[in-house]
């Protein structure tokens, strides 16, 4: 009988260390918002009830071709939806058709350049408007990085000598490539013709792959002689970075949580 209930506590206790775990993994995977600002009549009732447009992706970063800029307003309101089923948003060549393409082009370029959309621009056309509020992102930084590191061999035991030092016999060497993007999001309020909702998410992932090994008591010449050899692998195996889209995805998807 007391092995009975110690069993079960055990397992209770581990369910709970379980259940936390999951939380916080949850919680660590939710990329932070920053300079965060919202206005207090922007609520989830008014957003249901007066729907969103997407406006679109503009990039400071990099230049976007339309053909680009039309995908990453496809994966704003894609993403968007994903995360928050209950929303009726637009797409953006209903907002296009509305505000017509040459005006459109316009503001979409003052954005751009300003990160502010020009509400005096729209404020006779509102009330033609299918939506109420207008989504807008602004790419400001979508950098790749290509660092190296030196580590022991994951696979092989470590031993040690009788100091309790570790014996480390074989190296490898890994080859990272890191995306990193920032993004700004900006909800306007056409109604009231007041910005509602914006704030900025800094994300980035790493890929990595090991590129070869090297052996902690290698002489110089041999050292020397595998330089030509290494320089190859190191440009032939050098890991692709994490694409565009899979980070604009996570991107969008924690705004579109952050919204009431």
């Amino acid at each position: 009988m007391k092995i009975q209930i110690l069993r079960c506590k055990t397992f209770c206790v581990l369910s709970v260390f379980v259940l936390f775990g999951l939380i916080f993994s949850g919680c660590a995977a939710m990329p932070e918002i920053i300079n965060l600002k919202q206005d207090e009549s922007f609520t989830h009732d008014e957003i249901v009830a007066g729907m969103m447009g997407v406006g679109g992706v503009v990039s400071i970063a990099n230049d976007l071709d339309e053909s680009e800029s039309r995908k990453y307003a496809g994966l704003l309101k894609d993403s968007f939806q994903s995360a928050r089923k209950e929303l009726v948003i637009l797409p953006v060549e209903e907002v296009v058709r509305w505000i017509g393409n040459d005006d459109y082009q316009t503001i979409f370029h003052n954005y751009k350049y300003t990160g502010k959309l020009n509400l005096d621009f729209l404020k006779n056309q509102t009330s033609q408007a299918a939506f109420r509020y207008l989504l807008l992102a602004r790419i400001i930084e979508n950098d790749v990085s290509e660092t190296s590191k030196r580590c022991p061999r994951p696979e092989i035991p470590t031993q040690f000598d009788l100091k309790g030092n570790p014996i480390i016999k074989e190296i490898a060497v890994e080859l990272i490539s890191t995306r990193r993007i920032d993004v700004s999001l900006d909800i306007y309020d056409l109604k009231k013709k007041i910005l509602v909702f914006s704030g900025i998410i800094n994300e980035s992932k790493s890929k990595t792959r090991t590129a070869y090994y090297e052996k902690k008591d290698e002489g110089i010449g041999r050292t020397f002689a595998l330089i030509p050899v290494r320089a190859f692998l190191e440009v032939a195996l050098k890991p692709s970075a994490p694409s565009t889209d899979e980070l604009l995805h996570k991107i969008f998807k924690a705004f579109a949580r952050y919204i009431p």
